[in-house]
């Protein structure tokens, strides 16, 4: 759980982007009738510097535009106005070299006239557009779940993820509460470092705060179908990588029987990518230890992370 204890420090001194000004972390803020603060319209991704560049940069970005797009925004930015925006909050905070680096990019249609749900809201008083706010949030972040041991996790008897009938689901909206819930829920329980949700027909969508696989008695790596949760950079990048190194992979959808029946499951984050889940509520995974597809995804993810073909050189972009 974080705490101002083991958060770190250097985040206190931290730069953040706010619509083309460079602030102290403490001073950064929006207006109030920004439409991401009256109703919830923002959208984000967090891809991770490594070395000075990004991983997977574009494929962040890319998913950003589709929630743009999904919200029918009528000012939408190119991936420059993004990029422009990342190099000049990293450069404020003199991170050419950094590994570990976090960075939260966030997006709303802009600020509003009056408090309406209605796009037509979105104007200044002269009746020309709003400009979107774009705001950079980077952090040095470790690598969230610790250390590549195995990891508890339960499935959620409290809440569900929404079915893609009500909304699209693949928006990477800032509205997280489903998730923040299950984490609470996670919390109840000691030793437990996620929590996995089911979608509306029973099926595993994703844990709290990221996708998550198996492996089942054949050696073949499974990823439940995204539908009910925005897709993942990590997991595209692992189906990339089994299919470039022999391992056999595919999506499916995924009940909770064949969970406990797998003989390893995992976790795909971000920040620390494939983590060894070993006990799911009260079933032990396979023997209880990190199992040896984890483990080559593992070694694979990481190797991934020192490729150029995955990294956008930010500073000489």
């Amino acid at each position: 759980m974080a705490s101002a204890a083991n958060v770190d420090q250097r985040n206190k001194s931290l730069q953040a982007y706010v619509n083309g000004t460079i602030v102290p972390r403490a001073e950064a803020s929006i207006n109030i009738w920004d439409s991401g603060f009256l109703h919830g319209k923002q959208i984000w991704s967090s891809p991770r510097l490594v070395n000075g560049k990004i991983f997977r940069l574009d494929d962040h970005l890319e998913k950003i535009l589709h929630g743009i797009q999904a919200l029918h925004c009528p000012v939408i930015p190119k991936k420059q106005d993004f990029i422009d925006a990342i190099r000049q909050v990293l450069e404020a905070n003199q991170m050419q070299r950094a590994n570990g680096v976090h960075i939260r990019i966030l997006f709303t249609p802009g600020t509003q006239i009056t408090a309406s749900m209605n796009n037509s809201a979105l104007v200044n008083w002269d009746g020309t557009p709003s400009k979107p706010s774009i705001l950079v949030m980077p952090e040095w972040r470790d690598t969230v779940y610790g250390s590549k041991g195995g990891k508890k996790a339960i499935i959620s008897k409290l809440y569900r993820r929404p079915s893609p009938e009500f909304a699209d689901q693949r928006i990477h909206s800032n509205n997280q509460i489903h998730s923040s819930l299950a984490c609470d829920e996670a919390k109840k329980y000691e030793g437990v470092v996620a929590t996995i949700l089911l979608d509306p027909a029973g099926y595993i969508a994703e844990t709290h705060a990221s996708h998550l696989g198996m492996v089942d008695k054949e050696g073949t790596f499974y990823t439940p179908f995204v539908k009910c949760c925005p897709p993942g950079v990590t997991r595209k990048v692992l189906l990339e990588l089994c299919q470039k190194n022999g391992i056999k992979a595919q999506e499916d959808d995924i009940t909770p029987e064949r969970l406990f029946e797998a003989t390893e499951v995992m976790i795909l984050g971000t920040m620390s990518g494939p983590i060894s889940i070993v006990q799911v509520d009260d079933v032990i995974i396979g023997n209880g230890k990190p199992g040896p597809v984890t483990q080559q995804m593992q070694q694979l993810y990481e190797d991934a992370m020192g490729d150029d073909q995955y990294l956008f050189d930010i500073f000489n972009a």
